[in-house]
């Protein structure tokens, strides 16, 4: 099944939105007797904590991936339903019919991969360019990946593609937001596409751009150029880091006035880098995709990052600690959707910390609702069955980190419909809090199995929610306040707590620059 579906809208609202430039509107499709132009897609990513003691295996990845044409309608993975940035540049090229080559599909999950991997992966990609002739080469990508001997998975992988291809075939490639740029991936790819948005909304038309500039090349139009500029500095979810409020609204209003009035830029995209990494690379920073010259793209670079980092003190605030965070939503007049910070699923957090469920409990609220992984507890209450009573030590088993484990007496209500040992969830009922036991890790940003399992959370007076920011569009501010909550874990914002050996030093707010 095709995508097809935001092709006008895209070229209106989104883009004028957006600030992006709408490059196919100039760009002659390919007619009878001219030969297709062939682009070789794969997705090689992560957004990978050092920090924890475990790593992704070649096993685990073998079950996970993808290979062929069977992922480029599919996206691999969907970001709520607005479209993956594969599914935005597969769209935009099938508009010029060109030729998509799908070569592998393999998806993270923030541990460290081990070296197997990275010789797997780039070894079926190459393997696909010895096989097909190509006039261009996408990967879509994180931009934060680590292996073990690959601090820059995605530049690495990106370098070995230039190697095979040679200087003359374009390699555009996207990445998250909270990607970690890095020189190699400036001097080895020609084209890029970065998420303005946190929380993530434009990941379709992240993709969508890039496949813009991409046709642009491959018919003639420009020769992209990359540029970008470090920022010794370190920010990341839960800090005051939304694109839409200030201050990080200023950099990227700017960025999107240079990209729509400077002749020449075709993208300009800062980026927030990942804080839970020990890498040589850390830090924020801007890269830009411009038409034949460098230069410009540098200075552009230049002046988006030294916006970017005069804010950097007015990122960092002081958040309230377990016991202040509940003291302050019970006295919350609507829903509070508080935000877990050490345990963020979406940035490496186990899912099973109980410091803010300790004080929950020993707080006594009105009511609170609380998703945690700990398959052990779901799949007891799992087969305890509906109705039952019974006791339970939940969370805390993944590090001593997240807190110790609770003993609860409560009543299971519902258990999943399906009985599949890979995904076993109960709903918990102790006293005025619901909890949803889980045999996998579910973010906040997906609430499909919490409503599917009659919980609706914006009849409790708290919601304990295991992420940054992306779950608000799933807890809109129409409905929820929001209260971030300073709680230990692999991914809390006190970068205090981590041992740093590998950095880039001076580096804020670690350091006074």
């Amino acid at each position: 099944m095709k995508t097809n579906r935001r092709r006008t809208f895209l070229h209106t609202s989104v883009f004028g939105s957006l600030g992006l430039v709408a490059l196919p509107q100039f760009i002659s499709k390919s007619r009878g007797g001219a030969p297709k132009k062939r682009i070789l897609v794969a997705h090689f990513s992560d957004e990978t904590n050092t920090f924890i003691n475990e790593q992704l295996t070649l096993n685990e990845v073998k079950k996970r991936a993808l290979f062929g044409n069977d992922f480029l309608h599919t996206g691999g993975m969907v970001h709520g339903t607005v479209g993956t940035a594969l599914d935005g540049f597969v769209d935009c090229a099938e508009m010029y019919n060109v030729d998509l080559i799908g070569s592998i599909f393999v998806p993270g999950n923030h541990r460290i991969m081990t070296e197997e991997v990275f010789d797997f992966v780039m070894g079926h990609i190459l393997d696909s360019l010895d096989k097909h002739e190509v006039d261009g080469v996408y990967l879509s990508a994180h931009g934060a990946g680590c292996t073990i001997g690959h601090d820059d998975l995605e530049g690495e992988a990106m370098q070995m593609i230039r190697k095979k291809v040679g200087p003359d075939i374009p390699i555009a490639f996207t990445m998250d937001l909270h990607c970690t740029i890095t020189k190699l991936m400036a001097e080895v790819a020609d084209i890029v596409s970065v998420y303005r948005t946190y929380p993530h909304i434009d990941a379709f038309e992240t993709g969508y751009e890039a496949a813009s500039i991409m046709m642009a090349t491959l018919f003639g139009k420009v020769k992209p150029v990359l540029a970008m500029r470090k920022i010794p500095l370190m920010i990341g979810p839960p800090i005051n880091v939304l694109t839409a409020e200030d201050p990080m609204r200023q950099v990227y209003q700017r960025a999107k006035e240079l990209q729509r009035t400077v002749p020449g830029i075709l993208s300009c995209c800062p980026a927030h880098g990942f804080m839970q990494q020990d890498v040589p690379e850390q830090g924020a920073g801007v890269i830009v995709t411009c038409d034949g010259d460098r230069g410009l793209a540098q200075k552009v670079a230049d002046e988006v990052a030294n916006l970017m980092c005069s804010f950097r003190e007015q990122y960092w605030i002081d958040l309230p600690g377990p016991a202040e965070t509940i003291e302050m939503a019970k006295k919350a007049e609507r829903p509070v959707a508080i935000s877990d910070s050490g345990d963020n699923i979406g940035a490496g957090g186990a899912g099973d910390g109980t410091h803010l469920l300790q004080e929950i409990l020993r707080q006594g609220v009105r009511s609170a609702f609380i998703q945690l992984y700990d398959p052990i507890s779901a799949k007891k209450a799992f087969d305890a069955g509906v109705g039952a009573t019974i006791s339970l030590e939940v969370g805390s088993r993944s590090s001593p980190l997240y807190g110790s484990p609770v003993p609860i007496k409560g009543k299971v209500t519902k258990v999943s419909e399906v009985n599949d040992s890979w995904h076993q969830a109960a709903r918990v009922e102790v006293d005025n809090v619901t909890l949803l036991l889980n045999t996998k890790r579910i973010g906040p940003d997906d609430q499909a199995n919490v409503r599917g399992m009659g919980i609706y959370p914006e009849k409790y007076q708290m919601c304990v929610c295991k992420g940054g920011f992306a779950f608000r569009p799933q807890y809109p501010p129409s409905i929820y306040d929001y209260i971030l909550s300073a709680t230990p874990g692999f991914s809390s914002p006190d970068l205090s707590t981590f041992e740093w050996k590998r950095i880039p030093r001076p580096i804020y707010p670690l350091d006074k620059i």
